[in-house]
């Protein structure tokens, strides 16, 4: 049975990465199509689906491969933690580096729903951390997505000043990028906060050390993104277009939501 439950915990390493395993969700997340709407894989809303499936097929696959250890559970979730916690530090170093918007969420997913795994030394439950890491990623998604509609591709520093020429995107932006590297009454807080303080035996080395480097991380990584996108001079050669009312209520609505939802996390967390 040890050697199912090794295979079931391995499965769960696709969807909750674990590098290497961790390459086949990043491929997935940073794919583009050559032309808008020709490959329905690379759209925003197939994304967003496997943002928030992918975790609860990684949950359910943990959930198997431990009752299926048995005895030996212990000592497959310390290994299972520790290899989450290095593949979490590992994306997020990488993600200093991403300018490329595709690239940024694939590298965040993979940082962020690794830190799941630390959870498991300790019996906390993994359904809403993970679920809350993942929700937090949609808005970014989202406005990204409409980047690339206006111009082609969201990267950082070819289209810097948008908040002169765009503000209100400027700002649900601002507050998406904060959403998603876990800033506080976010989804993802609550679940990084659960995952470190929870289950049996809190503040212990293990599941605080990557937690804390990789949500530093994240925050670097966030201000780099906001610092060249949304501040600087704008260019002239240029055509902007702001987010219509509509839109901005939907991406508006969409995050006082996901702040709902963080104030319920806090009762896993309390």
């Amino acid at each position: 049975m040890t050697a199912l439950a090794i295979l079931s915990l391995l499965a769960a390493g696709i969807f909750l990465p674990l590098y290497p395993l961790s390459i086949a969700a990043n491929l997935l997340l940073k794919r583009q199509s050559p032309l808008e709407g020709s490959d329905p894989l690379a759209g925003p809303a197939f994304k967003a689906l496997a943002i928030v499936l992918m975790p609860l097929a990684g949950v359910a696959l943990v959930a198997l491969g431990l009752s299926l250890a048995g005895d030996s559970a212990g000592r497959l979730a310390t290994g299972f933690a520790v290899w989450g916690g290095l593949t979490s530090v590992f994306y997020a170093f990488r993600l200093l580096s991403a300018r490329d918007g595709k690239i940024w969420i694939a590298q965040l997913y993979s940082s962020a729903l690794a830190l799941v795994w630390v959870g498991i030394v300790h019996g906390v439950p993994l359904l809403l951390p993970a679920v809350g890491l993942a929700l937090s990623l949609l808005p970014l998604l989202f406005l990204l997505s409409y980047l690339t509609r206006r111009f082609g591709i969201a990267r950082v520093g070819l289209y810097p000043g948008l908040s002169s020429r765009m503000p209100v995107f400027s700002a649900l932006f601002v507050a998406a990028v904060l959403v998603a590297v876990a800033v506080p009454f976010s989804p993802a807080f609550f679940a990084i906060a659960d995952l470190a303080f929870g289950g049996a035996a809190a503040n212990e080395l293990i599941p605080l050390a990557p937690i804390s480097l990789s949500w530093l991380l994240w925050t670097w990584a966030g201000v780099n993104l906001i610092a060249g996108i949304v501040f600087g001079m704008p260019r002239d050669d240029l055509a902007y277009v702001d987010l219509d009312r509509r839109a901005a209520v939907l991406h508006g609505a969409g995050m006082l939501l996901l702040s709902l939802f963080g104030i319920f996390l806090v009762e896993g967390v309390l």
